[in-house]
């Protein structure tokens, strides 16, 4: 991924497709591929298919975007056909259609409002929404008590966080978080930097999730502990061995972490023009993000050697933060680079073969009694779908049935 403090540039232009016009923020520091997505994602047009031109320049997947010296909301072409998408079964309900009563309805279910992006933005809006789905998390920070302090930076963003989740609570539209976006500029200024034409640049958004982390944990107790620390507290279990001898023993150590960084692979291409390889399921992101090397010096080879890093968990935490990691360095290009690729994960994430042996015999009666309601559940919902077996007796039928069972 790109550095820390490293920012995006992006460049606003109007792309004309047919008879549409679309504003689109162009990362010029992003491969061809990436802005394609873009447009993908507003016009329908397979990237294969789109054919686009600025002025009397045609860009290929192999362009460099900074070459075309884009000017702010320059008139972009787009050529190619979009693919024809079914109708869907149902007539889509969006929220600012809802009628009154059915937007109370979401919200004492506890669906969250979003929030507007205040010019690149994003990044920051995307992190307060993960920490907005850990409600241990939020009951703490809405309970901070006092005031702003002019001395105490931390003390104010973190206050600002109250207001702004107090706000989501309750709100029935979008919610504009500036006071919040304010003070995270005042105490981080890297998230104030701003482009040659003016405008705010993008950022990374685990980086700025990680900060508001850091803020939140030190202002916020739960346990008498950091807030965060102690809901998304992970604890590895570290195992270091050279792998250049055998006259070193094995160490062990304990690694405590906030979040399950998962590494993508994009796929490798064959000579065929294909493809193969690459991460498709979370699953094998964590499987890869638990084996690490590092290099230091050897005390017995009395050199610098390289080193096996294998972890398993110690501990795992009430919510669990899991990063994808899209961005890694091009040694031939000297640029940071995206991988774009689909990673599917599962509503049940089951973390025991990560585990020590030790943390998997503790938890194995919680994990049980986990699968077994979702078994419970997944039956009852086959029953509904055919129609048959119990669920269609009356009360005093399945009770003499299941004592009838039991009995006999």
């Amino acid at each position: 991924r790109f550095k820390k403090g490293e920012a995006m540039t992006t460049i606003p232009v109007k792309v004309k497709w047919v008879k549409e016009k679309y504003d689109v923020e162009v990362m010029v520091d992003e491969p061809v591929e990436v802005f394609k997505a873009q447009l993908y994602a507003l016009t329908g047009v397979p990237p294969e298919r789109q054919k686009i031109t600025a002025g009397a320049k045609k860009i290929e997947d192999s362009t460099d975007l900074k070459t075309l010296n884009l000017k702010p909301n320059q008139l972009m072409m787009l050529i190619g056909t979009a693919d024809v998408l079914a109708a869907p079964a149902e007539k889509q309900v969006f929220v600012e259609d809802l009628a009154p009563e059915e937007m109370h309805g979401m919200i004492a279910a506890g669906v969250p409002m979003g929030l507007e992006n205040l010019g690149n933005t994003c990044y920051m809006n995307s992190g307060l929404q993960v920490l907005n789905a850990a409600p241990d998390l939020i009951d703490s920070v809405t309970s901070i008590q006092g005031g702003p302090n002019q001395f105490d930076l931390q003390q104010n963003l973190a206050l600002s966080a109250r207001d702004l989740f107090k706000q989501m609570k309750t709100a029935h539209e979008p919610v504009k978080p500036f006071g919040f976006l304010t003070r995270l500029r005042a105490l981080f200024p890297q998230f104030d930097q701003q482009g040659e034409h003016g405008g705010h640049m993008q950022q990374d958004a685990e980086e700025c999730l990680t900060q508001i982390m850091q803020v939140l944990n030190s202002k916020c107790k739960v346990n008498d502990q950091g807030a965060v620390d102690e809901l998304f507290g992970i604890e590895m279990d570290v195992r270091v061995k050279c792998a250049e001898t055998d006259a070193e023993p094995e160490t062990r150590e304990t690694e405590k972490l906030q979040k399950l960084a998962c590494h993508i692979e994009g796929a490798v291409p064959t000579g065929d023009g294909g493809s193969k390889g690459g991460t498709d399921l979370i699953t094998q992101s964590i499987e890869k993000s638990l084996q690490g090397t590092l290099e230091k010096m050897s005390p017995s080879l009395g050199r610098l050697a390289v080193y096996n890093r294998t972890y398993k968990v110690k501990k795992l935490p009430k919510f669990l933060l899991t990063q994808f990691v899209r961005f890694y360095w091009k040694q031939d290009t000297q640029k940071k680079a995206k991988i774009l690729r689909s990673v599917k994960f599962p509503l049940l994430l089951d973390m025991k073969e990560y585990c020590t042996d030790e943390y998997q015999s503790r938890i194995e009666k919680y994990r049980a009694q986990v699968l077994k309601k979702q078994e419970e559940e997944k039956e009852a919902k086959k029953k509904q779908r055919t129609g048959g077996g119990d669920a269609e007796k009356k009360p005093d039928e399945a009770a003499a049935a299941e004592a009838g069972a039991a009995g006999g």
